[in-house]
């Protein structure tokens, strides 16, 4: 699926992977996340490895895939608790990220509502919000806009945006669509499983 890929993504920048349907985005993104695994290559996150540094490489990253993976039953407060438990964090300092990230993105007033009740750009901002709780160096999102309307789609890219400036995050962000690409950004070109272009 993918062959001879190599890049780095910056902190503080917003890097775009751009490539049409099966171009193996979301292939790279499993293996980044440890989905899939290769026997070949080597995938570094803020210098560890999973090979050398078993999971504490997984540490620093925050992730958004494509399909939804929260609790539909569960509130979106519940949601973050629990994602905060399993990154072992404590219940003050995960209250305070709580309230934080959905403050952040306009989503505090929803805080005891049940994500099944949420339309799909407000689900997608809890991802967001759950992926940011531990204060993550990396941020992925694979194609995190899909489905969305025109006017979320540019909030929540605005907002992506905005939070690689102002938290010095490493930004890797999988997408078909050249509206989601601002001139300063990273721009990664993949097509049929390799890189076709990488620049601004």
């Amino acid at each position: 699926a993918l062959d001879d890929v190599s890049f780095k993504v910056w902190p503080g920048a917003f890097t775009a992977l751009l490539g049409a349907n099966g171009a193996g985005k979301s292939t790279l993104l499993s293996l980044i996340t440890r989905l899939f695994d290769t026997g070949v290559g080597k995938i570094s996150i803020d210098g560890k490895s999973f090979k050398e540094d078993g999971a504490k490489a997984l540490g620093p990253l925050g992730v958004v895939f494509q399909q939804t993976t929260l609790d539909l039953d569960l509130s979106v407060r519940q949601n973050l608790k629990y994602f905060s438990r399993l990154r072992g964090m404590s219940s003050k300092f995960a209250n305070q990220r709580i309230d934080e990230t959905l403050s952040s993105l306009e989503m505090l007033e929803r805080i005891d509502e049940r994500v099944r009740d949420l339309n799909g750009g407000h689900r997608r901002r809890v991802e967001i919000a759950r992926a940011m709780l531990h204060k993550p160096k990396l941020l992925l999102l694979d194609e995190p806009t899909v489905g969305l309307d025109i006017h979320t789609r540019g909030v929540i890219v605005d907002h992506i945006h905005k939070l690689a400036k102002e938290e010095n995050i490493a930004v890797l962000w999988t997408t078909h669509l050249m509206d989601e690409i601002w001139d300063e950004d990273n721009l990664i070109v993949l097509d049929k499983g390799r890189i076709i272009e990488d620049g601004s």
